[in-house]
């Protein structure tokens, strides 16, 4: 639990909605240099694609995606990463510019008192205190609206308390945060089973 928690947490993203598949994708980042690499939701492996600045036919993305969202991860050393995310969709051309922001002394306090509600939350989940467990999860995302553990708390309280709909919009937004999360990816298959969409 401490090391997906830890690494949730250290994985902000910086999401970004764009309605494009068919031309082609530039990325520059301040500084530059950045690896990039694609990562398919659900899915622990991931496909390097190089630095940027970067450049690539969105077609090609998308078939490397299998026909799912694109969905870029952009790191560099000493530098809090950011995700990209492109849903596969027809468009023309994409330009990013994304500026990195450094890791800092500041980043820990934020960190750690994430790590502290974060726990929080846990609890009143277990003591099925899911109305307080929502408002400690809203308190997570004033602090940064990035966490996916924000969202699984939110998700995992409305779904203790029945509300599958609510519970499968945060688990989405959780996914699309960390598409690395596979108990996200899970549980919106349980809700979509549940409520009969898929």
């Amino acid at each position: 639990m401490a090391k997906g928690l830890v690494s949730k947490l250290l994985l902000p993203a910086f999401i970004i909605f764009a309605n494009a598949c068919a031309g082609t994708l530039n990325v520059r980042t301040n500084p530059s240099e950045a690896e990039l690499v694609l990562v398919q939701p659900g899915k622990v492996d991931s496909k390097p694609l190089g630095k940027t600045p970067y450049t690539a036919k969105i077609s090609d993305l998308g078939s490397a995606a299998n026909g799912g969202p694109i969905v870029l991860q952009v790191s560099k050393k000493g530098f809090m990463p950011q995700s990209l995310y492109i849903p596969n969709a027809a468009g023309s051309k994409l330009d990013f510019d994304v500026n990195l922001k450094p890791v800092s002394p500041g980043s820990f306090d934020e960190m750690n008192r994430i790590i502290k509600l974060v726990l929080a939350a846990e609890r009143q989940i277990m003591l099925k205190q899911v109305d307080e467990a929502i408002k400690t999860a809203d308190a997570i995302k004033a602090i940064n609206d990035n966490i996916a553990m924000a969202y699984e708390i939110e998700a995992a309280a409305q779904f203790v308390k029945g509300d599958l709909q609510k519970a499968r919009v945060a688990w989405n937004r959780s996914l699309a945060i960390d598409p690395e999360n596979p108990d996200a990816a899970r549980m919106i298959k349980t809700i979509d089973e549940k409520l009969g969409t898929k």
